[in-house]
């Protein structure tokens, strides 16, 4: 190993079937999240996370299909076809883009775990609302069936959560 190894960036290398958290915090059943769109799945099969810090990641190697001006909420069109969007917070549209920067704009190409979004958890939480954020898979290839996600629980940024 040279001197300067530790310092070379390295980039993992995901599936393109595969979907990684999108934030580091634990991983929680749609019946956990307190908006009823979401909690009833009614956009789509939806897990949350209640996050800890404000890195948001692609959840899947793929394209930005939109990316709301609010920058609250991007979707994402998987290689194989499955959309997923990425809900930030609850009634975070609110905020109009206040404490939110982003790092791609739509149409971009994107590599699971790449940096999406940057959200100030504190400007949300003063604002009053939840950091709460979801994951939906909004068009699945497969109509009739449902992504196995692992368990719930602790999840770090970039992990791959599909079974």
């Amino acid at each position: 190993m040279g001197l300067f190894d530790k310092w070379k960036k390295t980039t993992n290398v995901y599936a393109d079937d595969v979907i990684v958290a999108v934030a580091d915090g634990e991983m929680i059943s749609p019946e956990n999240i307190s908006d009823m769109t979401f909690a009833k799945e009614l956009m789509g099969q939806t897990i949350g996370f209640q996050i800890t810090n404000g890195k948001i990641v692609s959840p899947a190697n793929g394209k930005i299909e939109v990316l709301f001006p609010s920058k609250h909420a991007f979707a994402v069109r998987m290689k194989n076809g499955t959309g997923l969007l990425v809900h930030i917070g609850i009634d975070t549209v609110s905020l109009n883009g206040k404490g939110f920067h982003s790092y791609v704009k739509q149409g971009d190409e994107v590599h699971a775990n790449d940096p999406i979004i940057e959200v100030d958890l504190e400007a949300v939480h003063k604002a009053g609302l939840e950091t709460t954020t979801m994951l939906v898979v909004t068009e699945p290839v497969n109509k009739e069936e449902r992504i196995s996600f692992i368990d719930y629980g602790k999840v770090n940024r970039g992990q791959i959560i599909t079974k």
